[in-house]
Protein backbone atom coordinates (compact mmCIF):
# COMPACT_ATOMS: atom_id res chain seq x y z
CA UNK A 1 0.00 0.00 0.00
CA UNK A 2 1.11 3.53 -0.70
CA UNK A 3 2.41 5.59 2.21
CA UNK A 4 3.00 9.32 2.26
CA UNK A 5 4.29 12.05 4.52
CA UNK A 6 4.25 15.82 4.13
CA UNK A 7 6.10 18.64 5.84
CA UNK A 8 6.67 22.37 5.44
CA UNK A 9 9.30 24.90 6.48
CA UNK A 10 9.17 28.69 6.41
CA UNK A 11 12.02 30.01 4.24
CA UNK A 12 11.08 33.70 4.36
CA UNK A 13 14.32 35.73 4.24
CA UNK A 14 15.29 38.65 6.40
CA UNK A 15 14.77 42.09 4.89
CA UNK A 16 16.08 44.26 3.37
CA UNK A 17 16.95 41.89 0.55
CA UNK A 18 17.08 42.06 -3.23
CA UNK A 19 14.33 40.02 -4.87
CA UNK A 20 14.78 38.97 -8.47
CA UNK A 21 12.77 38.74 -11.66
CA UNK A 22 12.56 42.37 -12.76
CA UNK A 23 15.74 44.14 -13.92
CA UNK A 24 14.12 47.55 -13.43
CA UNK A 25 13.59 46.86 -9.72
CA UNK A 26 16.69 48.32 -8.09
CA UNK A 27 15.66 48.81 -4.46
CA UNK A 28 15.68 45.87 -2.05
CA UNK A 29 12.45 44.50 -0.64
CA UNK A 30 11.78 46.07 2.73
CA UNK A 31 8.51 44.36 3.68
CA UNK A 32 7.17 40.81 3.93
CA UNK A 33 3.90 40.64 1.98
CA UNK A 34 3.57 36.88 2.36
CA UNK A 35 5.62 34.07 3.84
CA UNK A 36 7.79 32.00 1.52
CA UNK A 37 7.71 28.26 2.13
CA UNK A 38 9.28 24.99 1.04
CA UNK A 39 7.02 21.94 1.22
CA UNK A 40 7.99 18.29 0.82
CA UNK A 41 5.82 15.31 -0.08
CA UNK A 42 7.39 11.86 0.22
CA UNK A 43 5.55 8.83 -1.16
CA UNK A 44 6.62 5.21 -0.71
CA UNK A 45 5.57 1.81 -2.02
CA UNK A 46 7.76 -1.15 -1.11
CA UNK A 47 11.36 -0.33 -2.07
CA UNK A 48 10.33 2.69 -4.17
CA UNK A 49 10.42 6.10 -2.54
CA UNK A 50 9.91 9.47 -4.26
CA UNK A 51 10.10 13.02 -2.98
CA UNK A 52 8.48 16.14 -4.41
CA UNK A 53 9.63 19.50 -3.10
CA UNK A 54 7.92 22.78 -3.94
CA UNK A 55 9.63 26.06 -3.02
CA UNK A 56 8.63 29.72 -3.27
CA UNK A 57 11.78 30.89 -5.05
CA UNK A 58 12.38 32.30 -8.55
CA UNK A 59 14.64 29.56 -9.90
CA UNK A 60 17.42 27.08 -9.25
CA UNK A 61 20.36 26.61 -11.57
CA UNK A 62 20.47 23.05 -12.98
CA UNK A 63 23.82 22.40 -11.32
CA UNK A 64 22.47 23.54 -7.96
CA UNK A 65 19.35 21.41 -8.40
CA UNK A 66 21.44 18.34 -9.25
CA UNK A 67 23.46 18.77 -6.08
CA UNK A 68 20.34 19.25 -3.96
CA UNK A 69 18.64 16.18 -5.44
CA UNK A 70 21.70 14.10 -4.63
CA UNK A 71 21.82 15.39 -1.05
CA UNK A 72 18.10 14.89 -0.50
CA UNK A 73 18.22 11.43 -2.04
CA UNK A 74 21.03 10.43 0.31
CA UNK A 75 19.18 11.92 3.31
CA UNK A 76 15.95 9.97 2.68
CA UNK A 77 17.51 6.83 1.15
CA UNK A 78 16.37 7.10 -2.44
CA UNK A 79 17.82 7.76 -5.88
CA UNK A 80 18.40 11.39 -6.97
CA UNK A 81 16.28 10.53 -10.02
CA UNK A 82 13.38 9.98 -7.60
CA UNK A 83 13.68 13.49 -6.15
CA UNK A 84 11.77 16.33 -7.83
CA UNK A 85 12.40 19.98 -6.93
CA UNK A 86 9.95 22.49 -8.33
CA UNK A 87 9.95 26.25 -7.85
CA UNK A 88 7.00 28.60 -8.10
CA UNK A 89 9.06 31.18 -10.07
CA UNK A 90 7.80 34.06 -7.94
CA UNK A 91 9.40 37.32 -9.06
CA UNK A 92 9.41 38.59 -5.49
CA UNK A 93 11.76 36.04 -3.96
CA UNK A 94 15.56 36.05 -3.43
CA UNK A 95 18.44 34.32 -5.16
CA UNK A 96 19.17 30.74 -4.12
CA UNK A 97 22.68 30.48 -5.58
CA UNK A 98 25.60 32.88 -5.47
CA UNK A 99 26.59 31.80 -8.99
CA UNK A 100 23.31 32.36 -10.81
CA UNK A 101 22.36 35.40 -12.88
CA UNK A 102 20.76 38.04 -10.70
CA UNK A 103 18.04 40.05 -12.42
CA UNK A 104 17.29 43.15 -10.40
CA UNK A 105 18.70 44.94 -7.39
CA UNK A 106 22.47 45.17 -7.21
CA UNK A 107 23.03 42.71 -10.03
CA UNK A 108 26.72 42.03 -9.39
CA UNK A 109 26.54 42.04 -5.60
CA UNK A 110 25.22 39.79 -2.81
CA UNK A 111 24.26 41.35 0.51
CA UNK A 112 24.64 39.72 3.91
CA UNK A 113 20.93 38.85 3.96
CA UNK A 114 21.17 37.33 0.50
CA UNK A 115 24.14 35.19 1.47
CA UNK A 116 22.36 34.09 4.64
CA UNK A 117 19.41 32.91 2.56
CA UNK A 118 21.67 31.22 -0.01
CA UNK A 119 23.51 29.40 2.77
CA UNK A 120 20.35 28.27 4.60
CA UNK A 121 18.25 27.18 1.62
CA UNK A 122 19.92 23.78 0.97
CA UNK A 123 19.77 22.84 4.63
CA UNK A 124 16.13 23.83 4.93
CA UNK A 125 14.84 21.85 1.98
CA UNK A 126 16.90 18.81 2.95
CA UNK A 127 15.45 19.01 6.46
CA UNK A 128 11.88 19.35 5.23
CA UNK A 129 12.29 16.30 3.00
CA UNK A 130 13.69 14.33 5.93
CA UNK A 131 10.77 15.41 8.11
CA UNK A 132 8.25 14.30 5.48
CA UNK A 133 9.97 10.92 5.14
CA UNK A 134 9.73 10.42 8.90
CA UNK A 135 5.93 10.87 8.90
CA UNK A 136 4.81 8.22 6.42
CA UNK A 137 1.30 6.82 6.82
CA UNK A 138 -0.94 4.71 4.56
CA UNK A 139 -2.73 6.70 1.85
CA UNK A 140 -4.76 6.45 -1.30
CA UNK A 141 -4.53 8.91 -4.18
CA UNK A 142 -6.56 10.24 -7.09
CA UNK A 143 -5.82 12.82 -9.75
CA UNK A 144 -7.97 15.08 -11.88
CA UNK A 145 -7.93 18.19 -14.02
CA UNK A 146 -9.98 21.37 -13.95
CA UNK A 147 -9.69 24.56 -15.97
CA UNK A 148 -9.21 28.24 -15.23
CA UNK A 149 -9.15 31.15 -17.68
CA UNK A 150 -7.02 33.78 -15.94
CA UNK A 151 -3.87 33.63 -18.07
CA UNK A 152 -2.99 34.70 -21.61
CA UNK A 153 -0.36 33.94 -24.21
CA UNK A 154 2.02 36.90 -23.98
CA UNK A 155 3.63 36.72 -27.45
CA UNK A 156 1.91 39.79 -28.91
CA UNK A 157 3.02 41.41 -32.15
CA UNK A 158 3.01 45.20 -32.19
CA UNK A 159 2.27 47.42 -35.19
CA UNK A 160 5.85 47.03 -36.44
CA UNK A 161 5.58 43.23 -36.35
CA UNK A 162 7.89 42.96 -33.37
CA UNK A 163 7.09 40.41 -30.66
CA UNK A 164 6.58 42.05 -27.28
CA UNK A 165 5.22 40.80 -23.97
CA UNK A 166 1.51 41.51 -24.06
CA UNK A 167 -1.52 39.45 -25.09
CA UNK A 168 -1.99 37.32 -28.18
CA UNK A 169 -5.48 35.76 -28.05
CA UNK A 170 -4.75 33.67 -31.15
CA UNK A 171 -2.02 31.59 -29.52
CA UNK A 172 -2.28 28.63 -27.16
CA UNK A 173 -2.54 28.70 -23.38
CA UNK A 174 -2.52 25.64 -21.15
CA UNK A 175 -5.46 26.37 -18.83
CA UNK A 176 -5.42 23.03 -17.02
CA UNK A 177 -5.58 22.98 -13.24
CA UNK A 178 -3.96 19.66 -12.40
CA UNK A 179 -4.74 18.24 -8.96
CA UNK A 180 -3.48 15.21 -7.05
CA UNK A 181 -5.44 14.36 -3.90
CA UNK A 182 -3.74 12.25 -1.24
CA UNK A 183 -6.05 10.87 1.46
CA UNK A 184 -5.44 9.01 4.67
CA UNK A 185 -7.33 5.76 5.04
CA UNK A 186 -9.96 7.47 7.19
CA UNK A 187 -10.86 9.67 4.22
CA UNK A 188 -9.27 12.89 5.48
CA UNK A 189 -6.97 14.62 3.04
CA UNK A 190 -3.27 14.64 3.90
CA UNK A 191 -1.94 16.61 0.94
CA UNK A 192 -3.03 18.31 -2.26
CA UNK A 193 -0.64 18.85 -5.15
CA UNK A 194 -1.58 21.53 -7.69
CA UNK A 195 -0.11 22.35 -11.10
CA UNK A 196 -1.11 25.49 -12.99
CA UNK A 197 0.66 27.57 -15.63
CA UNK A 198 0.94 31.32 -15.19
CA UNK A 199 3.87 33.60 -14.47
CA UNK A 200 3.61 34.73 -10.82
CA UNK A 201 3.82 38.41 -11.74
CA UNK A 202 0.44 39.65 -10.56
CA UNK A 203 2.44 42.01 -8.35
CA UNK A 204 4.98 44.03 -10.32
CA UNK A 205 8.40 45.54 -9.59
CA UNK A 206 7.09 48.73 -8.00
CA UNK A 207 6.02 46.92 -4.84
CA UNK A 208 8.92 46.60 -2.40
CA UNK A 209 7.91 43.34 -0.78
CA UNK A 210 8.83 39.67 -0.53
CA UNK A 211 5.79 37.84 -1.88
CA UNK A 212 4.92 34.31 -3.08
CA UNK A 213 2.41 35.98 -5.44
CA UNK A 214 -0.78 34.05 -6.29
CA UNK A 215 0.41 30.53 -5.29
CA UNK A 216 0.45 31.64 -1.64
CA UNK A 217 -3.22 32.70 -1.39
CA UNK A 218 -4.22 29.63 -3.42
CA UNK A 219 -2.52 27.34 -0.91
CA UNK A 220 -4.01 29.25 2.00
CA UNK A 221 -7.57 28.75 0.73
CA UNK A 222 -7.12 25.06 -0.08
CA UNK A 223 -5.57 24.40 3.31
CA UNK A 224 -8.24 26.35 5.19
CA UNK A 225 -11.01 24.32 3.57
CA UNK A 226 -9.43 20.86 3.51
CA UNK A 227 -7.07 20.85 6.49
CA UNK A 228 -4.48 19.35 4.13
CA UNK A 229 -1.04 20.65 3.13
CA UNK A 230 -0.98 22.07 -0.39
CA UNK A 231 2.01 22.01 -2.76
CA UNK A 232 2.21 24.15 -5.92
CA UNK A 233 4.13 23.15 -9.04
CA UNK A 234 4.46 25.82 -11.71
CA UNK A 235 3.33 24.67 -15.15
CA UNK A 236 4.43 25.59 -18.66
CA UNK A 237 4.17 29.36 -18.33
CA UNK A 238 7.17 30.44 -20.41
CA UNK A 239 4.86 32.34 -22.77
CA UNK A 240 2.01 32.93 -20.32
CA UNK A 241 1.16 35.95 -18.17
CA UNK A 242 -1.82 36.86 -16.03
CA UNK A 243 -4.27 38.91 -18.09
CA UNK A 244 -4.07 41.50 -15.33
CA UNK A 245 -0.60 41.67 -13.87
CA UNK A 246 2.32 43.87 -12.85
CA UNK A 247 0.24 45.77 -10.30
CA UNK A 248 2.11 48.35 -8.26
CA UNK A 249 0.35 47.24 -5.08
CA UNK A 250 -0.64 44.04 -3.33
CA UNK A 251 -4.14 42.59 -3.26
CA UNK A 252 -4.74 41.46 -6.84
CA UNK A 253 -2.55 38.38 -6.30
CA UNK A 254 -4.86 37.35 -3.47
CA UNK A 255 -7.91 37.54 -5.73
CA UNK A 256 -6.10 35.55 -8.43
CA UNK A 257 -4.94 32.92 -5.95
CA UNK A 258 -8.36 32.49 -4.41
CA UNK A 259 -9.94 31.97 -7.84
CA UNK A 260 -7.38 29.28 -8.55
CA UNK A 261 -8.02 27.80 -5.12
CA UNK A 262 -11.75 27.60 -5.76
CA UNK A 263 -11.13 25.60 -8.93
CA UNK A 264 -8.75 23.31 -7.05
CA UNK A 265 -11.47 22.69 -4.47
CA UNK A 266 -13.95 22.01 -7.26
CA UNK A 267 -11.66 19.34 -8.71
CA UNK A 268 -10.98 17.86 -5.27
CA UNK A 269 -14.67 17.30 -4.66
CA UNK A 270 -14.88 15.19 -7.83
CA UNK A 271 -12.01 12.92 -6.78
CA UNK A 272 -12.43 9.70 -4.81
CA UNK A 273 -9.10 8.11 -3.83
CA UNK A 274 -11.04 5.25 -2.23
CA UNK A 275 -12.87 3.18 -4.83
CA UNK A 276 -16.56 2.93 -3.99
CA UNK A 277 -19.34 0.48 -4.74
CA UNK A 278 -23.09 0.97 -4.55
CA UNK A 279 -24.84 -0.78 -1.66
CA UNK A 280 -28.59 -1.39 -1.88
CA UNK A 281 -30.58 -1.30 1.37
CA UNK A 282 -34.21 -2.34 1.78
CA UNK A 283 -36.09 0.37 3.62
CA UNK A 284 -39.63 -0.35 4.78
CA UNK A 285 -42.35 2.29 4.74
CA UNK A 286 -45.91 2.63 3.45
CA UNK A 287 -44.42 1.51 0.17
CA UNK A 288 -41.19 -0.49 -0.35
CA UNK A 289 -38.13 1.73 -0.81
CA UNK A 290 -34.61 0.77 -1.79
CA UNK A 291 -31.87 3.07 -0.52
CA UNK A 292 -28.48 3.42 -2.14
CA UNK A 293 -25.23 4.12 -0.32
CA UNK A 294 -21.70 4.44 -1.59
CA UNK A 295 -19.35 2.30 0.47
CA UNK A 296 -15.69 1.42 0.13
CA UNK A 297 -15.00 -1.49 -2.17
CA UNK A 298 -13.22 -4.42 -0.58
CA UNK A 299 -10.56 -5.12 -1.59
CA UNK A 300 -9.31 -1.77 -2.86
CA UNK A 301 -7.44 -1.70 -6.20
CA UNK A 302 -3.66 -1.73 -5.92
CA UNK A 303 -2.11 1.68 -6.56
CA UNK A 304 1.33 2.05 -8.09
CA UNK A 305 4.39 4.25 -7.70
CA UNK A 306 7.19 4.74 -10.20
CA UNK A 307 9.73 7.37 -11.20
CA UNK A 308 12.43 7.81 -13.80
CA UNK A 309 14.64 10.54 -15.17
CA UNK A 310 16.85 11.11 -18.17
CA UNK A 311 19.43 13.69 -19.18
CA UNK A 312 19.26 14.78 -22.81
CA UNK A 313 21.46 17.13 -24.77
CA UNK A 314 19.76 20.20 -26.24
CA UNK A 315 21.48 21.82 -29.22
CA UNK A 316 22.21 25.54 -29.10
CA UNK A 317 21.85 28.00 -31.92
CA UNK A 318 25.20 28.74 -33.63
CA UNK A 319 27.56 30.15 -31.03
CA UNK A 320 28.77 33.73 -31.44
CA UNK A 321 32.48 34.25 -32.02
CA UNK A 322 34.68 36.04 -29.53
CA UNK A 323 34.78 39.06 -31.83
CA UNK A 324 30.99 39.14 -32.03
CA UNK A 325 30.69 38.95 -28.26
CA UNK A 326 33.22 41.73 -27.80
CA UNK A 327 31.30 43.89 -30.26
CA UNK A 328 28.10 43.27 -28.32
CA UNK A 329 29.84 44.11 -25.06
CA UNK A 330 31.19 47.35 -26.50
CA UNK A 331 27.71 48.32 -27.68
CA UNK A 332 26.21 47.68 -24.26
CA UNK A 333 29.06 49.57 -22.59
CA UNK A 334 28.45 52.62 -24.80
CA UNK A 335 24.78 52.55 -23.87
CA UNK A 336 25.63 52.30 -20.17
CA UNK A 337 28.01 55.25 -20.51
CA UNK A 338 25.38 57.28 -22.35
CA UNK A 339 22.73 56.63 -19.70
CA UNK A 340 25.13 57.50 -16.90
CA UNK A 341 26.21 60.74 -18.57
CA UNK A 342 22.58 61.73 -19.03
CA UNK A 343 22.08 61.63 -15.27
CA UNK A 344 19.48 58.86 -15.42
CA UNK A 345 18.96 56.74 -12.33
CA UNK A 346 19.69 53.05 -11.73
CA UNK A 347 16.20 52.07 -12.93
CA UNK A 348 17.32 53.03 -16.44
CA UNK A 349 20.78 51.50 -16.02
CA UNK A 350 19.84 48.08 -14.66
CA UNK A 351 18.27 46.64 -17.88
CA UNK A 352 21.34 47.59 -19.95
CA UNK A 353 23.78 46.43 -17.28
CA UNK A 354 21.91 43.09 -17.34
CA UNK A 355 23.00 42.66 -20.99
CA UNK A 356 26.48 44.02 -20.33
CA UNK A 357 26.98 41.54 -17.50
CA UNK A 358 25.94 38.69 -19.78
CA UNK A 359 28.35 39.78 -22.52
CA UNK A 360 31.27 40.04 -20.09
CA UNK A 361 30.50 36.59 -18.69
CA UNK A 362 30.07 35.07 -22.16
CA UNK A 363 33.42 36.52 -23.25
CA UNK A 364 35.09 35.00 -20.21
CA UNK A 365 33.49 31.62 -20.90
CA UNK A 366 34.60 31.74 -24.53
CA UNK A 367 38.16 32.69 -23.65
CA UNK A 368 38.33 29.78 -21.20
CA UNK A 369 37.01 27.42 -23.83
CA UNK A 370 34.11 26.72 -21.48
CA UNK A 371 31.47 26.62 -24.23
CA UNK A 372 29.74 23.81 -26.07
CA UNK A 373 27.25 23.45 -28.89
CA UNK A 374 24.73 21.77 -26.59
CA UNK A 375 23.60 21.80 -22.98
CA UNK A 376 22.34 18.98 -20.72
CA UNK A 377 18.72 18.96 -19.53
CA UNK A 378 17.33 16.57 -16.91
CA UNK A 379 13.72 15.47 -17.49
CA UNK A 380 11.64 13.36 -15.15
CA UNK A 381 8.34 11.52 -14.80
CA UNK A 382 6.69 10.35 -11.59
CA UNK A 383 3.63 8.13 -11.44
CA UNK A 384 1.59 8.18 -8.23
CA UNK A 385 -1.47 5.99 -8.61
CA UNK A 386 -2.94 6.73 -12.04
CA UNK A 387 -1.48 10.24 -12.14
CA UNK A 388 1.82 11.15 -13.77
CA UNK A 389 3.80 14.33 -13.24
CA UNK A 390 6.03 15.13 -16.23
CA UNK A 391 8.73 17.77 -15.90
CA UNK A 392 11.04 20.01 -17.91
CA UNK A 393 13.91 22.06 -16.44
CA UNK A 394 13.02 25.43 -17.88
CA UNK A 395 10.49 28.04 -18.83
CA UNK A 396 8.50 25.82 -21.18
CA UNK A 397 5.98 27.26 -23.61
CA UNK A 398 2.38 26.16 -23.07
CA UNK A 399 2.32 24.26 -26.34
CA UNK A 400 4.94 21.81 -25.05
CA UNK A 401 2.81 20.85 -22.06
CA UNK A 402 -0.31 20.59 -24.19
CA UNK A 403 1.46 18.20 -26.58
CA UNK A 404 2.95 16.09 -23.79
CA UNK A 405 -0.47 15.67 -22.20
CA UNK A 406 -2.08 14.91 -25.56
CA UNK A 407 0.39 12.07 -26.19
CA UNK A 408 0.56 10.77 -22.61
CA UNK A 409 -0.58 7.22 -21.87
CA UNK A 410 -1.44 8.17 -18.27
CA UNK A 411 -5.01 8.50 -17.05
CA UNK A 412 -4.15 11.94 -15.64
CA UNK A 413 -1.06 13.95 -16.56
CA UNK A 414 0.21 16.98 -14.68
CA UNK A 415 3.01 19.09 -16.16
CA UNK A 416 5.65 20.96 -14.20
CA UNK A 417 8.17 23.34 -15.72
CA UNK A 418 10.79 25.12 -13.58
CA UNK A 419 11.66 21.73 -12.14
CA UNK A 420 15.07 20.35 -11.19
CA UNK A 421 16.67 23.58 -12.28
CA UNK A 422 15.78 26.25 -14.81
CA UNK A 423 18.03 26.03 -17.85
CA UNK A 424 16.48 28.76 -20.02
CA UNK A 425 13.25 29.43 -21.91
CA UNK A 426 11.99 26.44 -23.89
CA UNK A 427 10.08 27.81 -26.91
CA UNK A 428 8.31 25.98 -29.70
CA UNK A 429 10.20 25.74 -32.98
CA UNK A 430 7.58 27.73 -34.90
CA UNK A 431 8.16 30.78 -32.70
CA UNK A 432 11.83 31.29 -33.58
CA UNK A 433 11.27 33.16 -36.87
CA UNK A 434 9.26 35.79 -34.96
CA UNK A 435 12.08 36.23 -32.44
CA UNK A 436 11.50 38.22 -29.30
CA UNK A 437 12.85 37.82 -25.79
CA UNK A 438 12.25 34.09 -25.31
CA UNK A 439 13.82 33.03 -28.63
CA UNK A 440 16.53 35.64 -29.11
CA UNK A 441 18.08 36.64 -25.79
CA UNK A 442 16.38 34.88 -22.88
CA UNK A 443 19.62 32.97 -22.41
CA UNK A 444 21.08 36.19 -21.00
CA UNK A 445 18.93 35.51 -17.93
CA UNK A 446 20.46 32.07 -17.39
CA UNK A 447 24.14 32.49 -18.19
CA UNK A 448 24.17 30.64 -21.52
CA UNK A 449 26.33 31.95 -24.35
CA UNK A 450 23.48 31.22 -26.79
CA UNK A 451 19.83 30.19 -26.67
CA UNK A 452 18.75 26.60 -27.34
CA UNK A 453 17.98 25.74 -30.97
CA UNK A 454 14.48 25.10 -32.40
CA UNK A 455 15.21 21.37 -32.61
CA UNK A 456 15.11 21.23 -28.82
CA UNK A 457 11.32 21.27 -28.74
CA UNK A 458 10.99 17.81 -30.29
CA UNK A 459 13.69 16.37 -28.04
CA UNK A 460 11.95 17.70 -24.94
CA UNK A 461 8.45 16.57 -25.87
CA UNK A 462 9.49 13.14 -27.13
CA UNK A 463 11.58 12.49 -24.01
CA UNK A 464 8.73 13.47 -21.69
CA UNK A 465 6.33 11.14 -23.51
CA UNK A 466 8.85 8.28 -23.38
CA UNK A 467 9.46 8.75 -19.67
CA UNK A 468 5.73 8.72 -18.97
CA UNK A 469 5.50 5.41 -20.83
CA UNK A 470 8.37 3.97 -18.76
CA UNK A 471 6.40 4.60 -15.56
CA UNK A 472 3.46 2.54 -16.86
Amino acid sequence: MLSAGVSRVDITPSVPIDVVGYSRRVEPASEIRGRLTATALVVELGPTRVAILAADVPFLTPHHADRLRAEIGAAIDTSPDHVMIGVSHTHAGPMTDSQGVKIGGQQRARSANEMAFIDSFPRQIKEVATQAAAQLEPVRVAGGVGTLDLAVNRREKNAEGRVILGWNPDKAVDRDVGVLRIDRLDGSTLAVLVSYACHPVVVGPEDAGVNPDYPGPMRDLVEQVTGATCLFLQGACGNVLPLEGFFDHTGPEVAFGRKLGVEVLHVLEQLTPTELRIQRIDYGSVTPIVLHRQVAADPQPVQTLAACGRTVQLPLKPLPTLAQLEAERDGYQKEVDRIRSSGADQVALNPVEYHLNWAEDAIEQTRRGDTASQVPAFLQAMRIGDTVIATMPGEAFSELAIEVKRRSVAATTLFAGYTNGVLTYLPTAVEYPDGGYECDYAHHSYGLVEQIAPESEQILVDTCVELIAVTH
